[in-house]
């Protein structure tokens, strides 16, 4: 058999060379058969071409609701949607209003919500937006015109069930629901064309004191989660309830359309806002002030007495990024510790803060091996990556030379600088220093295995080292995660003897998991909303990390009082002690003494409760509504150490109904008597959008794996491989010919 070889030469220099008139004679062979070139490329490629494209097709298919309209079609104030059939929708409108009272420690918020119908057919509205973690909020109301409907709390199939019977009855009403104790969605049903319904909330929330600072923060927008796991079933209640988020259900994160709700495709902003935002404050800290601010927002403050006052300073706000109100006392006015009192239903409850006295950094610190894991996930583009390299790059330069150090980055996968912690030498250091400044953002936010990673590499010990480091792990990311309950347990299963810090990065992060990570972690949370905030943010977490915690805290309450959390923690430094506690019909009579251990110094101090009963009862209402949140709360942290998820719920629920609280198990609804949309109108159901956090790079949000580069990678695959058969055809003529 004779044997096909390549017509070759050999040039000067020994190398192989085509032979040119072969292959020219072979296209000039095929040109004669096909008439021409461009004939015979199409009959080779063709076909694999075709195939390719109808893959892209069916791939890019389940896209088309979250494609945007072209910016020249839509009008200010105007969203535009296009459906699975490429129909183009108005969607329904959005503005908010926070009015907010903070009283001490407390703060009482009315967010009012306004939904706007700008089409011409009846309307459900479907809205998910974000409040304060610790928020409990505790009630609702729905305002058509001059009539207001107030909401009723229900067991959570329940409300459903009745918010259901009101929307296929043509009755106008609204539903709010918990998703994530972060995060909450709202429906209004049917709303006539160009017709407004107002749904109001009512929260709670404690002020933050760290570092000698109070602060409250106002979430406004969410940043897209990043949903692990292999697509599945939705975990459905009895009554279904369309969401209309870009997820699908995976065997991690069940409820993923409920919490990824859909955003505008462009940024807005605060001249010309998709979702506009107005605020009023009134703060009255019970103390002088040094400074107050808000470092996100420019605003008009003004001051009567002790009485502080503030409102934005354009009147209104794009809702992109978090709100943050600061307030600093007077260093000799800086409280030790407070008390807070209300009477409810003839019971009170407390609210205590004592921040521990504060202790010099030792000379001489225990050997300690710092893990730093930076999240450089899809969700961290933008301004995000640079302010999570700018805040790994401070921690490097405040390592100590005794200290051990390793990085691990991560988003679909993870790698480690080093297989093991290394010394702080100038040299390690210089390599970290290179590993930072490389790092940028792509991928998903797998976090389990990363997470996992960095807390058992503490079993790799050297046996020959008499005293074991003190292990620290600081955790850079947005916390933009759909998963947050396996991590938490992961967390509690692996922490062993280590300490986890977790920093939030970004306009909108997640801060409701980032902190219970770090309370299960037995560490502390910060966050970083711009990079002008890195050198202050990181230089103070770097302080707790050196400076002895408060330890062994003991509080001398009365034998009838029930105290929660009922594990106290352990205190770093600049952090208060914040407890909450149900006292019974009467206030103690005796001083509330509290002592605890700091570094080799034992330290003690008393706190007087209100002198008359009376004084509990208006100055701080809402303790008794913070008080119930936070035994929810503990309650369901249950759930990771092996709780029976039936007397979970047994639990929780009558909680939740005698308090008036929206939970995991209880939601509000409101429904008017009256028949407002005619038998012979049809209804549909539409979501009201988010606004783009500031500051991040757009996200492929139709796919389930939101912050990945998942199209990219499609389109640069199908052409390499277009390239790839186009070539070996090309080599194949040659050798046959």
């Amino acid at each position: 058999m004779p044997q096909h070889r390549r017509s070759m030469e050999v040039n000067v220099t020994g190398e192989p060379t085509m032979n040119l008139p072969r292959l020219y004679r072979t296209v000039s062979r095929d040109r004669q058969r096909f008439e021409c070139l461009s004939w015979w490329l199409c009959f080779r490629c063709l076909p694999v071409l075709l195939m390719i494209l109808l893959s892209l097709l069916l791939l890019s298919a389940t896209a088309v609701r979250a494609e945007s309209v072209a910016a020249g079609d839509v009008g200010s104030g105007q969203l535009l949607l296009t459906d699975q059939q490429g129909k183009v929708h108005t969607a329904m409108t959005q503005r908010s209003r926070v009015d907010m009272r903070i009283s001490g420690m407390v703060a009482v918020v009315r967010l009012e919500q306004v939904f706007r119908n700008e089409t011409e057919d009846w309307m459900e509205g479907v809205y998910a937006f974000p409040l304060p973690g610790s928020s409990a909020v505790r009630f609702m109301q729905m305002k058509l015109g001059e009539r207001r409907i107030v909401g009723k709390i229900k067991e959570k199939e329940e409300a459903r069930k009745s918010y259901q019977k009101a929307l296929h009855a043509g009755k106008k009403a609204s539903l709010v629901e918990q998703q994530r104790p972060n995060l909450f969605t709202t429906r209004v049903a049917n709303v006539a064309p160009g017709e407004e319904v107002v749904v109001e909330l009512e929260y709670v929330q404690t002020a933050l004191y760290q570092d000698g600072r109070f602060s409250v923060r106002l979430p406004t927008t969410i940043t897209p989660r990043y949903m692990p796991g292999i697509p599945g079933d939705e975990l459905r209640s009895l009554t279904v309830l369309p969401t209309h988020g870009w997820a699908v259900p995976t065997d991690q994160v069940a409820d993923a359309p409920a919490i990824s709700p859909l955003q505008h495709a462009d940024p807005g902003s605060d001249v010309q806002p998709h979702n506009p935002l107005e605020i009023y404050i009134e703060l009255d800290a019970g103390m002088p002030l040094a400074s107050v601010d808000s470092p996100y927002h420019q605003v008009i403050l003004n001051r009567s007495g002790q009485l502080y006052t503030l409102q934005l300073a354009a009147g209104k706000t794009e809702m992109d990024r978090d709100f943050v109100l600061n307030w600093r006392p007077v260093a000799a006015s800086a409280p030790a510790g407070a008390l807070f009192t209300e009477q409810v239903d003839g019971e009170f409850y407390g609210l205590l803060m004592l921040v521990p006295p504060a202790l010099q950094q030792p000379a001489s610190l225990p050997p300690r091996e710092l893990i730093f894991v930076i999240d450089t996930s899809g969700s961290m583009g933008g301004v995000s990556i640079r302010q999570a390299r700018a805040s790994l790059g401070r921690s490097l330069q405040l390592l100590r030379q005794q200290d051990r150090f390793n990085i691990i980055e991560f988003n679909s996968d993870y790698r480690m600088l080093f297989r093991r912690a290394q010394p702080a030498t100038s040299h390690n250091l210089q390599l970290a220093g290179e590993f930072t400044r490389h790092l940028h953002a792509s991928g998903g936010t797998e976090m389990l295995p990363v997470l996992r990673a960095a807390l058992s590499a503490q079993d790799d010990v050297d046996e020959l080292v008499t005293q074991p480091p003190l292990r620290q792990v600081v955790f850079i990311t947005d916390g933009a995660v759909g998963n947050e309950e396996a991590l938490f347990g992961e967390i509690v299963e692996r922490i062993g003897a280590s300490r986890l810090f977790t920093v939030g990065i970004g306009s909108a992060p997640n801060s409701w998991f980032m902190r219970k990570a770090a309370d299960y972690g037995r560490g502390s949370y910060t966050s970083i909303g711009e990079e002008t905030e890195v050198d202050a943010t990181m230089s103070n977490l770097f302080k707790r990390l050196s400076t002895p915690a408060a330890l062994d805290i003991d509080v001398t309450w009365p034998d009838t009082a029930e105290v929660w959390p009922q594990r106290v923690p352990d205190l770093y430094a600049g952090e208060p002690l914040h407890l909450l506690v149900k006292l019974g019909s009467e206030l103690p009579d005796q001083p509330l003494i509290v002592s605890g251990r700091v570094g080799d110094s034992d330290w003690q101090t008393s706190l007087q409760w209100p002198a008359q009963q009376s004084e509990a009862a208006p100055r701080h209402a809402g303790v008794a509504s913070l008080w119930a949140r936070k035994k929810i709360e503990q309650l369901l942290g249950e759930k990771h150490r092996a709780e029976d998820p039936q007397s979970l719920r047994d639990k929780v629920l009558p909680i939740a109904l005698r308090h008036q609280l929206l939970s995991p198990y209880t939601s509000y609804v409101a429904v008017e008597e009256a028949k407002a949309r005619p038998s012979d109108a049809a209804l549909e159901s539409r979501p009201v959008p988010n606004s783009r956090p500031r500051g991040q790079s757009s996200q492929p949000y139709a796919y389930p794996r939101t912050a990945t580069t998942a199209t990219a990678n499609i389109w640069l695959g199908s052409l390499l491989l277009l390239i790839a058969i186009f070539v070996r055809l090309c080599r194949q003529e040659g050798e046959h010919a």
